[in-house]
């Protein structure tokens, strides 16, 4: 009998409920089979809920170092596209003109340019599969590394973690711009690998969009769980308390000690990929 159910299921018959499944459980892959064909599985979209909360709070918790030493977003390139736009203005003010590259221009330069190369890096997302628990993981993992290496950039810079006043920022040595392009980086791959699993969540970076939707939500004021305005919600509650979080820890052990941290977090953020559910066929 179980040569003929080997034999029929080598030649692709069909069998009888009860033989199917005792075949598959003989034909079953090895432990190492399986973990490969669930981490090249999609995952399911809606059921991310606690993994975009988590990049809400960690764009506060990235964010709040950055601004804190140079007054640079290094998520939200709106205001730094801006910044330049003024430095060049400069250039045709009435006389004296004025020619210098001052720090804060090249601080949101490096981090536009950084921010632009972290993202760029979403296509390699796009051939393996954007919705791939292996890219979702990976890239995920691949952020903790680059906030680490701010870490040390900002460490070995051996400069203030706070900034003396605006016109007098701090971050401005080599290593301290290096400092901001790593994180920048890391929350340009963020945006993109939020943006092409299609939540509510958006980019989890930039919320203008996110607080428009809110606000203009026809069912804003429903008492009853709405999904739509509840995840948006949560998305404005991650982000403050990631820069509340973000902030306290800056004042209290520094920035290299912050950005340790988070790249602690986004690590528990790239296990969590794990528990999450497949998107079904």
């Amino acid at each position: 009998m179980a040569q003929d159910t080997a034999s029929s299921v080598e030649k692709g018959h069909a069998l009888p409920d009860g033989e199917q499944h005792l075949a598959d459980q003989r034909i079953a892959l090895p432990i190492h089979r399986k973990l490969s064909s669930y981490v090249m599985e999609e995952i399911e979209p809606d059921q991310t809920l606690m993994q975009f909360a988590g990049y809400c709070l960690l764009t506060g918790l990235t964010s709040a170092p950055v601004f804190s030493a140079c007054y640079i977003w290094p998520g939200f390139q709106t205001g730094g596209f801006v910044q330049l736009s003024l430095a060049v203005a400069r250039l045709f003010s009435a006389h004296p003109r004025d020619f210098r590259f001052e720090i804060a221009d090249r601080q949101a330069l490096t981090s536009l340019l950084c921010f632009l190369l972290g993202t760029s890096l979403g296509r390699l997302g796009d051939k393996i599969g954007p919705k791939r628990r292996v890219w979702v993981t990976g890239a995920t993992l691949f952020q903790a590394l680059l906030v680490m290496a701010a870490a040390l950039c900002i460490h070995y810079s051996g400069e203030p973690s706070l900034a003396t006043s605006r016109g007098q920022p701090s971050w401005y040595s080599a290593l301290g711009l290096a400092g901001i392009g790593f994180a920048s980086a890391s929350l340009g791959l963020h945006g993109i690998v939020s943006k092409r699993i299609n939540s509510q969540f958006g980019t989890a970076i930039v919320l203008t969009t996110v607080w428009v939707e809110l606000i203009c939500d026809p069912k804003l004021f429903v008492m009853k769980a709405v999904k739509t305005r509840d995840h948006r919600l949560i998305a404005c509650v991650g982000l403050f308390l990631g820069g509340l979080f973000g902030a306290a820890l800056t004042h209290t052990i520094g920035a290299p000690g912050t950005f340790g941290v988070a790249a602690g977090v986004r690590v528990l953020s790239a296990v969590s990929w794990f528990i999450v559910p497949s998107k079904k066929a």
